[in-house]
């Protein structure tokens, strides 16, 4: 396994541009359309990485899709094959390693007073044709505090400009972030936030991960980068944020304020409605000598948001299975929506319990839930499809159940809806003891291995296989 512990995003990008996997782009670009060319492009083929190095009315440089790859979230966490991701994670994330708090970070190298800020002038990027406005953010991380026990939390929600020091705050209903803002609601009290953006790849990774209540991010970033993450304490809220940070965006969520932010792409790639959201109204910004600014454009896979989030809650939710349910071999979530999983099938019912477990114990909300046999190659479309044409009898192997927990920009459900929505699961494995209890005889794949295998050894080398 390759390097882990990245210092922060400069390191990182320095890293990409070794491999190649970085385009500066050094001509003044317009925000209302050139980017989003720049970045849809990339992201349809997973191309390099974008460095804006000059945006018409912004005054700093700007990153997009540093994670918006397979191999660069892979090259990420040290890792060259993706089949290694949930083996990996579960290895690394054994014994959480908490943060360690320094008094001095480069974060906070110079501040903007509540009086200079003007949030275009930062970034004022309109991702899609039809985006209400500038959605500055697009990756950023959202640090909050459980008002009660203290714990931290780590979020990426999206934020569009509503004023120069003001921000819609778009997190989940179910999220961590605003079951924090119910608990200070509650109290009347306003939630102290933090924003942060452009961050190291591993701190991105874990504030897109799907992780259980009362789990602190910055722990799983420990974990993850092998050493602890240094953090530094606001410097007008007591939240701690990665000390390498490129910007900290500082302030407070209010009670019962509320505000309508715009429509927006989403992550599944429609236009999402505008909802009325919280409001995050900043008060100090700090940030890094020469800063840059980190975005990226949602859309769906392949994208920023998917790989990190659905690799990620997928690394994590496959942890927490194998807790729960035996027989478990492999875990595939191309989005958060569906999950795709092996299995040793060892007694009836077994594809069901999976099923079962993935929707009570996990956080990602996985709509669609495939089981599939040891034989089945998960990472394979065709090995996937071949299960599911062969081995799939709808009236007997399809469960649906109504009115479950779902995700709330879900766009298969009318807006009035949303919020719940159907899971459906598919007991894709064979039926071997349907047959055995008939006394038919199971039927046999053609794999013949045993004929591949002699053939491999005799011309495996000759024709380079």
């Amino acid at each position: 396994m390759s390097k882990r512990n990245w210092k922060d995003m400069r390191e990182f990008l320095d890293f990409l541009k070794e491999k190649d996997d970085i385009i500066y782009i050094a001509e003044e670009v317009d925000p209302e359309w050139e980017i989003n060319g720049f970045t849809r492009t990339m992201c349809q083929k997973q191309g390099p990485a974008l460095y804006f190095q000059k945006i018409k009315g912004m005054n700093y440089p700007m990153v997009a899709g540093m994670l918006a790859s397979d191999k660069r979230y892979l090259w990420a966490l040290g890792l060259e094959e993706e089949k290694d991701l949930n083996r990996t994670w579960g290895e690394m994330t054994r014994e959480l390693i908490p943060p360690v708090i320094v008094k001095k970070a480069p974060c906070q190298e110079e501040i903007f007073k509540p009086e200079d800020i003007d949030l275009d002038k930062i970034c004022n990027v309109k991702w899609h044709e039809q985006d209400g406005g500038p959605y500055p953010g697009t990756i950023s991380i959202s640090v909050t505090k459980d008002y009660d026990a203290g714990a931290q939390n780590a979020g990426i929600y999206r934020m569009a400009t509503l004023g120069k020091n003001r921000l819609s705050w778009g997190a989940a209903p179910y999220s961590h972030g605003q079951q924090h803002l119910n608990q200070y609601e509650k109290q009347g009290k306003p939630m102290p936030l933090a924003i942060v953006t452009g961050v190291d790849p591993i701190s991105e990774i874990v504030g897109a991960t799907r992780t259980a209540p009362g789990i602190d991010e910055f722990y799983l970033a420990g974990a993850l980068r092998g050493e602890p993450l240094e953090v530094v304490k606001c410097k007008t809220i007591d939240i701690n944020v990665p000390a390498t940070a490129e910007w900290v965006f500082e302030g407070y969520v209010y009670p019962g304020v509320r505000e309508l932010d715009r429509n927006f792409g989403e992550v599944t790639s429609y236009y999402g409605e505008a909802h009325r959201q919280p409001v995050f109204e900043i008060k100090m910004i700090t940030h890094r000598k020469s800063p840059i600014y980190q975005g990226t454009r949602e859309q769906w896979y392949p994208s920023e948001s998917t790989i990190t989030c659905g690799k990620s809650s997928q690394g994590d939710a496959f942890k927490i299975l194998k807790g729960i349910v035996p027989g478990l071999l492999d875990m595939k979530c191309d989005v958060t929506f569906q999950a795709i999983v092996k299995i040793d099938k060892l007694f009836k019912g077994h594809p069901q319990q999976v099923m079962d477990a993935i929707w009570g114990a996990t956080y990602a909300r996985y709509k669609h839930v495939i089981v599939v046999d040891k034989d089945i190659d998960i990472w394979d479309y065709d090995s996937l499809q071949w299960a599911l044409s062969t081995r799939v009898k709808a009236d007997r192997d399809v469960t649906i159940n109504s009115r479950r927990a779902g995700g709330h920009r879900d766009p298969s459900s009318p807006t009035r809806e949303r919020g719940y929505e159907s899971t459906m699961g598919i007991d894709a494995t064979m039926k071997n003891e349907e047959y055995e209890f008939w006394g038919e005889p199971v039927p046999t794949t053609v794999d013949d291995l045993q004929t591949v295998e002699r053939f491999k050894k005799k011309w495996g080398k000759k024709l380079n296989l």
